[in-house]
């Protein structure tokens, strides 16, 4: 037991596994694996998965893209979904369309040229991959071949891309 709490080193697991060795008896407190094995998964896996999961999906704060990639946000949102049970349709891509990020969004408003079937979750996948990569090859090129322009390059940064290095330093101007 000893030995599977000096790998908690992060996070939650981290404090679990701290609370475990300083409390009286210790890691001797537990009689044996499944003792412990009983108090870990009461501590790490909740009661009901799939009502956190539609808890969760209700709460675009909580399942929303916001600083994750696209992968990150699809696959958590998929992870949600499937621990919900959520049947495809109308409402579940609404919940997607509604935790993507709002530069993917407006791309998708302005340029998609297929509009996703809404009853379809896998076509909003499509779709906004496909508009994502194409958001990133036009930043991309943006900062490989800056126009000219009296203005700082700053203004131009997009927060949908914080990968894309530091901000330029503002041009000075001539005296």
């Amino acid at each position: 037991i000893a030995w599977v709490l000096s790998y908690m080193k992060a996070g939650r697991a981290s404090t679990y596994a701290l609370y475990v060795l300083r409390r009286p008896g210790s890691v001797g407190s537990f009689t044996d694996w499944a003792t412990f094995e009983k108090y870990f998964l009461a501590e790490f896996f909740p009661i009901d998965p799939a009502k956190s999961a539609a808890l969760a999906l209700r709460n675009r704060e909580q399942y929303g893209q916001g600083k994750r990639t696209l992968d990150e946000y699809i696959d958590f949102f998929w992870a949600l979904v499937e621990q919900a049970a959520y049947p495809d349709g109308l409402q579940l891509c609404l919940m997607f369309w509604d935790g993507l990020h709002p530069a993917l969004m407006e791309h998708i408003d302005n340029f998609a040229e297929d509009h996703p079937d809404d009853e379809q979750i896998a076509s909003w996948y499509k779709v906004a991959w496909d508009q994502w990569q194409l958001m990133e090859i036009w930043w991309e090129l943006r900062w490989a071949h800056p126009a000219p322009c009296s203005t700082s390059m700053v203004t131009l940064r997009h927060p949908a891309f914080p990968h894309s290095g530091p901000a330029p330093a503002p041009a000075t101007p001539a005296p």
